[in-house]
C-alpha cells in the first residue's frame, strides 16, 4: 500500500513517515505541490497525505488536478492536513475533492486510524452502476449520465446524489447526509446539505421534483412505482 506525504515542513513529514512505515505502508515523501503531483501520477498512490499550504502548487489544486484526471492519477484517498480551520477553508477542501480534512497540529496516531477506516470504506464498496429513471450513476468511471449525457459534478455533489439514489424512498436526515457524504470530523451544518441538494436540483433537472424536502427533518428522493 503506497502513501505520498506532501508536506513542506521536514520535520512533520518525517514524523508522519515514521508512523506510516511503522504500519507497514510503502512511503513517499515530497517537499512541494509540483513534485507531489508528479509522484502522484507516476506512481499511482493509494493515500495521500497533504499540505494545503505549498509551495509551488497549493493542496487545494493539487486535488483539484488529481480529481479532474482519473485517468492520469487514478483516486487515491487525501487526507488534508493544515493550520487553517475556518469553516469555508474546510469546506473548499472539501469541495475540491479530499476525502478527510486534520487541522495542525495533530497526533499521528490518529491519523493512522483515519486512514485505515478509509481503506476499509473503500475495500467493501461495490463496483456498479446504480439507476434512476433516466440518470446513470456508474461508480467505476465516477460518473453521472443524464439521458445518456455526462453530467458534471464535484465529488460531494456526486457522493450525495449517489447517496439519494441509493436510498430512493426514503428519508434522509441532515444528520444522516452529514456523516455519510461529509466524512469528517468536522460538523459543516444544514445549510450546506440544504446549498448541495439546490446545486444537485439544478444539474439534474429531470429528477429536480422527486427530490422532496421533509420540513425540519431532510430529503427523500420518491420511489417510482409501475
Amino acid at each position: 500500500m503506497k502513501v505520498l506525504i506532501v508536506e513542506d515542513d521536514v520535520d512533520i513529514r518525517e514524523l508522519i513517515s515514521f508512523f506510516m512505515t511503522k504500519e507497514g505502508y510503502d512511503v513517499l515523501e515530497a517537499k512541494d505541490g509540483l513534485e507531489g503531483l508528479k509522484l502522484a501520477k507516476t506512481y499511482h498512490p493509494h493515500i495521500i497525505i497533504l499540505d494545503l499550504m505549498l509551495p509551488q502548487l497549493d493542496g487545494n489544486n493539487l486535488t483539484k488536478i488529481i480529481r479532474e484526471n482519473v485517468d492520469g492519477f487514478g483516486s487515491p484517498k487525501i487526507i488534508m492536513l493544515t493550520a487553517k480551520t475556518d469553516i469555508e477553508d474546510v469546506l473548499e477542501g472539501l469541495e475540491v475533492g479530499a476525502d478527510d480534512y486534520m487541522k495542525k497540529p495533530f497526533d499521528p496516531r490518529e491519523l493512522v486510524l483515519r486512514i485505515k477506516k478509509l481503506l476499509e470504506r473503500e475495500n467493501i464498496k461495490a463496483t456498479t452502476k446504480y439507476t434512476y429513471e433516466n440518470i446513470i450513476i456508474d461508480t467505476d468511471r465516477h460518473s453521472v449520465f443524464e439521458n445518456n449525457v455526462e453530467v458534471f459534478m464535484s465529488k460531494k455533489e456526486y457522493d450525495l446524489l449517489l447517496l439519494l439514489i441509493k436510498n430512493k424512498g426514503l428519508v434522509l436526515t441532515r444528520d444522516k447526509i452529514l456523516y455519510k457524504v461529509w466524512k469528517s470530523s468536522y460538523y459543516t451544518g444544514d445549510r450546506t446539505v440544504d446549498m448541495y441538494i439546490s446545486k444537485i436540483r439544478d444539474k439534474v433537472k429531470s429528477i429536480s421534483k422527486d427530490i422532496k424536502t421533509i420540513k425540519g427533518v431532510g430529503y427523500k428522493l420518491e420511489k417510482k412505482t409501475l
